[in-house]
């Protein structure tokens, strides 16, 4: 890589920029690129409001221990949307079924249906391992399951039932079905983003949702969210019908918009009494995730989820470019290895300048890192060992060559 040195035009600073790079000023931060629209009115006072409910609780969590979020009255009020939700929904179905039992009118039936309709929409989608794609069992991947249950064991939350591999930069941890089944969904490009001890950090952190009390992820208020989510996206207006006559089509749009609205406030209700303890148990997962991995580990997994997605994206669309399908794991490692430590530090700058916003289900990345490497120093709970982790990449040989394929194919599709 060639280096070119230049003066800064804004603190004449010198500029160390290198050949494929933005160049910017660690000086004064000149040519980061993280313009955001100006908002006005409602919109800016809401967001210097946001601003300071995220500063207060990073400070609050610096400050002391995260703690299991415990029954304040946040997570009291959460429930109440949701049984609202809930209760709306079997309100629904009884009147239904009364109307159908009792009244015979074809007016009371139209509404009757109607009213099945509508509850079918409402009802909680708990998901089914059998229809997932890409799901691994443990006689797939005996290594990986071995680790997973090490780190839930260290963790004390349950092991997981399944785990699937997605061509996703993520990792989710969460229940499916009626049983509850645990599952770990797994990203293999950010999974081979990261070292070895920073994977126990993810999958520390990702576990740790299992054990610190989080209601968003729970059975009531969990699938409410996701049912107003469902059922806002299917009342919302779509494109003109010229079939229809301008008039009954403007009404009916009309009347789907205020519906969609009625439905988002429910949502926005709902995230802001859950999201304030839903940040603190990221916090919390994090903790969990240092003292698992050690703080310098969860520091720098956290520090990879900033810094390797656009590396990532840029190795997929070179891939694709020159028309190979294997390979792609070594060159995403080796882009990561050859990635300027200046550029390191201009994404790491340029995430921390956002806009803070509590409306959002994570903490701000950089406030996270800063909790974490506050930490003291302390040696991991559980190490990955070198002939481990190749045991593991062995394991999901031929996942890794399914989602190189389909990252290939489907950047393939966009590009048209």
């Amino acid at each position: 890589m060639t280096q070119t040195i230049t003066p800064c035009p804004s603190c004449g600073a010198p500029l160390a920029s290198v050949a494929g790079y933005p160049v910017w000023c660690s000086g004064c931060d000149w040519g980061l690129d993280v313009a955001e629209p100006r908002r006005r009115g409602l919109r800016e006072r809401f967001d210097r409001w946001s601003s300071r409910k995220v500063e207060a609780l990073y400070e609050e969590v610096a400050r002391s221990p995260a703690e299991r979020p415990g029954w304040d009255a946040a997570r009291l009020a959460s429930y109440g949307p949701a049984l609202c939700v809930h209760l709306f929904t079997v309100a629904l179905i009884a009147f239904a079924i009364w109307v159908l039992a009792a009244m015979r009118t074809p007016v009371l039936i139209f509404f009757a249906v109607l009213a099945l309709l509508v509850a079918w929409a409402l009802l909680p989608r708990f998901g089914s391992l059998r229809k997932m794609p890409d799901v691994r069992r443990r006689p797939d991947a005996s290594a990986l399951f071995a680790l997973l249950d090490r780190v839930a064991a260290e963790l004390g939350v349950r092991p997981v039932d399944a785990v699937v591999v997605s061509g996703d930069f993520n990792a989710a941890y969460g229940t499916v079905g009626l049983r509850r089944h645990r599952v770990l969904l797994l990203g293999l490009p950010l999974w081979e983003s990261l070292t070895a001890q920073q994977k126990v950090a993810l999958l520390g952190h990702e576990f740790a949702h299992g054990a610190n009390g989080d209601s968003r992820h729970g059975v009531v208020v969990g699938t409410s969210l996701s049912t107003l989510v469902r059922l806002r996206a299917l009342l919302r207006p779509g494109p003109p019908d010229d079939r229809l006559n301008y008039l009954i089509d403007l009404c009916l749009r009309a009347m789907q918009g205020v519906a969609s609205s009625l439905v988002g406030s429910v949502l926005v209700l709902q995230h802001m009494v859950t999201l304030r303890a839903g940040q603190r148990a990221e916090y919390l997962a994090d903790r969990l995730a240092a003292r698992l991995a050690s703080p310098e580990a969860a520091a720098g997994m956290l520090e990879t989820l900033v810094i390797a997605e656009d590396t990532h994206l840029t190795a997929i669309q070179r891939h694709m470019l020159t028309g190979r399908k294997t390979g792609y794991w070594d060159d995403l490692r080796d882009a990561l290895a050859r990635l300027p430590a200046s550029e390191r530090e201009r994404r790491l700058r340029a995430a921390a300048r956002r806009r803070l916003r509590v409306d959002q289900s994570h903490p701000p990345t950089h406030l996270r890192i800063a909790v974490v490497r506050g930490l003291p120093a302390a040696a991991p709970a559980l190490l990955l060992e070198p002939d481990e982790e190749q045991q593991i990449r062995a394991a999901l040989t031929a996942d890794y060559a399914l989602i190189a394929r389909r990252l290939h194919d489907d950047a393939r599709e966009r590009l048209g």
